[in-house]
């Protein structure tokens, strides 16, 4: 049986902008923000939200469950994971502890214009929003479920956590003295930051001492703005000698080498670089034995 309580109540504010530099007088544009407010009715179980509460009860579990919440319902409606951002999650949980320690729910308790945060904090965005919420439900997966059902049941929460054009969020929750649960979701439409991602394909050994080494790579998509790859990066190194770049930025996905010498281990690794310079990690050094 789970225990009905209503909770203070939920406001949101859709802060929106954009920036757009006109090349030819050399101005710099900026939208006027639009505000939105509502005051969410909360549902008196926390299943109505559709969700599964774990058995954890960390803000970071709460934080965990609200993102995969949210990440299911998004796919459902046939849009892209939102991708998790450390420095919007620090912002995020400065503002959810900003409300918690006032216990006052509003935008200005939490620290003013989201916009205004994110430069400050050095974030860079094209548009930004940000969802606010407070509840008396039990502290762990109950109230964020609870927080979850409430915004996704307000259509200005709502048109917030489903929109079109975001693709990073971070999400802070703080318990306040009296228990409360206290959380803000700072969400940005910004650069593609997210590292792509190499693999290693093949290496064979086609005849003799000519060897053929295979890979390939993908930068994961963002709701916007991904990047795409640019190219790989590939070293190799004879036995347990020193690592050589034999291929910049390549856009193959293969190389072949010939006549290397007996007796040795090759080994072989690729790295992906996407249009935005973001690095992958090197895959695991790929070994051969040519006799």
């Amino acid at each position: 049986m789970i225990e009905t309580r209503t909770p203070r109540g939920l406001t949101a504010s859709a802060f929106r902008r954009r920036a757009a530099t006109l090349l030819l007088s050399g101005f710099m544009a900026l939208a006027a923000a639009g505000t939105a407010t509502a005051t969410a009715v909360p549902p008196t179980n926390p299943s109505s939200a559709t969700v599964t509460p774990s058995s954890t009860s960390t803000a970071s579990a709460m934080a965990a469950d609200i993102l995969g919440w949210l990440n299911r319902d998004r796919a459902a409606a046939g849009l892209r994971p939102l991708r998790t951002w450390t420095s919007l999650a620090t912002l995020a949980g400065r503002r959810a502890a900003s409300m918690s320690s006032t216990l006052t729910l509003s935008h200005q308790a939490a620290g003013g214009d989201p916009g205004a945060a994110l430069t400050s904090a050095g974030i860079q965005w094209y548009s930004y929003g940000e969802v606010i919420g407070e509840t008396s439900y039990p502290w762990g997966s109950q109230a964020a479920a609870n927080l979850y059902a409430m915004w996704k049941s307000s259509a200005v929460h709502h048109a917030i956590m489903f929109s079109s054009s975001y693709n990073y969020l971070g999400i802070g929750i703080v318990q306040a003295s009296d228990g409360s649960a206290w959380s803000s979701i700072v969400f940005s439409e910004s650069a593609d930051h997210t590292p792509p991602v190499a693999r290693n394909g093949s290496l064979v050994r086609v005849y003799g001492t000519s060897l053929t080494f295979h890979w390939s790579g993908v930068d994961p998509v963002l709701q916007t703005h991904t990047a795409g790859i640019r190219g790989y990066n590939v070293q190799y190194r004879v036995n347990s000698g020193p690592w050589s770049t034999i291929r910049h930025l390549t856009t193959m996905t293969w190389l072949g080498l010939s006549n290397r010498r007996h007796g040795a281990y090759y080994s072989f690794r690729v790295q992906a670089v996407d249009r935005r310079g973001n690095l992958s990690a090197w895959t695991a050094a790929k070994r051969i034995w040519v006799p």
